[in-house]
């Protein structure tokens, strides 16, 4: 995404224009409603007439272009850029799949995980500290982890055998339905080379 070459970065401009251009209509469904973990900040490309301020998380076409470029991010716009990022990932990627959890939610899934049989390794938290390595700011509250597509797999493959294993049937469900989504990568993997494209890695974005 970052110096994306001219065919790629039109595919991302047409992303983002889906994701963030404002409803053609009154009361017609916002499309950001089905937007990322920071979408809940408000419409996006939305302006009111003569209204100077623009929000710091509120993406503008020039963050596109700035993203795309692979230029220099200033410190105001690392929060606009996030969120544009996480659009455009989840707007390219082969799947994704949400979990509503706190810190404190995370870290006992982590723990009936390992109860189950599991290694740390695979678990939520090594996927959150295993950080993008990008030259953007951090900002606060908000924490995005990788895991290549053979880390991926081994995560579908524990979590299966750890399932038996956890107690409660919420957070048994919780993982079954985190597994399932999980397995969707080697078939993704078998199309991707039959495209000439890269295996999928995993992103996680995690906003406390």
């Amino acid at each position: 995404m970052f110096g994306a070459p001219p065919q790629v970065a039109d595919h991302l401009r047409a992303v983002a224009q889906r994701a963030f251009a404002p409803a053609s209509m009154e009361g017609a469904r916002d499309p950001v409603g089905r937007g990322g973990l920071l979408s809940k900040l408000g419409p996006i490309f939305k302006r009111v007439p003569a209204t100077p301020l623009i929000s710091p998380t509120q993406p503008e076409p020039h963050d596109v272009e700035v993203l795309l470029a692979g230029a220099y991010v200033p410190p105001d716009r690392t929060g606009a850029t996030w969120r544009l990022l996480e659009t455009l990932v989840q707007g390219i990627a082969w799947g994704s799949t949400r979990m509503g959890l706190t810190a404190q939610e995370l870290d006992n899934l982590d723990f009936a995980l390992a109860r189950g049989g599991s290694s740390a390794s695979v678990g939520l938290r090594h996927l959150l500290n295993s950080t993008l390595s990008l030259n953007l700011i951090p900002v606060s509250g908000l924490t995005v982890g990788w895991h290549p597509y053979q880390k991926a797999v081994a995560m579908a493959a524990a979590y299966r055998s750890a399932i038996a294993g956890i107690k409660t049937p919420e957070q048994r469900e919780m993982i079954n339905s985190l597994t399932i989504w999980l397995n969707g990568f080697v078939p993704w993997a078998q199309v991707a080379a039959s495209l000439g494209r890269p295996v999928p890695d995993l992103v996680g974005f995690w906003a406390s």
